[in-house]
């Protein structure tokens, strides 16, 4: 039975009208993100028979509640409600797979888990994978995967060979602009605005819903929350993106020349000292660099052993006494970065000086 949802919630026809592998759709809550999805999932499974993997980040996100919740989600739009079906001991293993009717529904994944987990099993007839929660809350504590975005490409072409027009659904709320996939794309975040649609037109569309006049009115007239005027209501009606509202992103300054560069997970970071010292708004500048751009005299410091490939340098304790400068800058808020993506690559690197 088709499902029909109302016309002031979110749906996924305009990001679906792209038609590209990978769609990003980032909103505030309660725009309907994850029921537009989970019910378009369960449609496709009745009308084509297609099967879908869900992405969590980590294997402890997969539990009962949450695969149950989608189930519940489907139902509210369902005459005839199903049932799923799983092994409860497989939920520690980080891959689950949930049946309707016995026929083979979506199979549930952590992302954390080992990779060899996710190539060993076939899927077949795939026609979507969704990651929700794909962007990360940092004030909360949450942290991205050591070189995450590859290993979800991974994931991708594991998949991918049992597919046709395979869909890449990711659905996150808008913490902040950063996040590895966006960086593995390119894509320039300045662009990013509510209600805007960015895309390379050949891999990826974002999607910046802006919910709609009616459902904000209901939400006001419904939840006392959103009545207050603080970061919360920021973030989750008004979709604004508090974790980067006070980083000092700027234009490449005049009178600064190259002092360090520091090289972490493929991606290099070169740090620009002011030299004029009669006009200091800050005293550092941060820029991704390609590494044509560094000097082969050049030393790049890295911090781990697998960033440490020819031209780099792996940084000793005792080396640390050279960036004594740089932390007092950046205690001290007189640093400033090309980008937001600039600054989150920088956060890695300050906690390694």
């Amino acid at each position: 039975m088709a499902f029909k949802l109302d016309k002031i919630h979110f749906t996924l026809n305009t990001a679906l009208g792209y038609n590209l592998p990978f769609i990003f759709i980032i909103s505030e809550r309660e725009a309907g993100k994850s029921t537009a999805t989970w019910n378009w999932l369960y449609a496709n499974f009745e009308s084509k028979g297609t099967t879908a993997v869900v992405v969590r980040r980590k294997v402890v996100h997969i539990t009962k509640s949450y695969i149950d919740d989608i189930a519940k989600v489907i139902n509210k739009f369902r005459e005839d409600k199903i049932t799923f079906t799983y092994s409860l001991s497989t939920l520690k293993d980080g891959i689950v797979d949930v049946y309707v009717n016995d026929k083979f529904f979506i199979r549930v994944i952590g992302l954390s888990a080992d990779i060899t987990i996710f190539k060993s099993g076939v899927v077949d007839n795939i026609g979507a994978i969704v990651f929700d929660e794909f962007i990360c809350n940092r004030r909360f504590g949450e942290k991205y995967l050591k070189d995450e975005a590859t290993k979800f490409m991974e994931v991708y072409n594991t998949f991918r060979r049992e597919a046709t027009n395979l869909r890449c659904i990711f659905l996150g709320n808008p913490y902040s602009l950063f996040n590895p996939y966006f960086v593995f794309f390119g894509v320039k975040t300045a662009l990013l605005k509510r209600g805007s649609i960015i895309t390379d037109k050949k891999s990826y569309v974002i999607q910046c819903y802006e919910l709609t006049p009616e459902l904000r009115e209901h939400i006001l007239s419904v939840n006392p929350l959103y009545q207050f005027d603080n970061s919360y209501t920021k973030y989750a009606f008004e979709g604004k993106n508090i974790a980067d509202e006070n980083i000092q992103v700027r234009e490449f300054p005049n009178n600064f020349s190259l002092y360090f560069v520091f090289g972490v997970e493929g991606n290099y970071i070169g740090i620009y000292r002011n030299n004029d010292y009669m006009n200091i708004d800050y005293v550092f500048y941060a820029r991704i660099m390609d590494i044509k751009e560094v000097s082969k005299r050049r030393n790049i410091y890295v911090f781990d052993l697998d960033d440490l490939v020819e031209r780099t340098v792996l940084l000793s304790s005792d080396e640390r006494y050279k960036f004594s400068r740089l932390k007092t800058a950046v205690r001290n808020r007189s640093i400033a970065f090309e980008s937001i993506e600039c600054y989150y690559m920088f956060e890695e690197i300050y906690n390694n000086l």
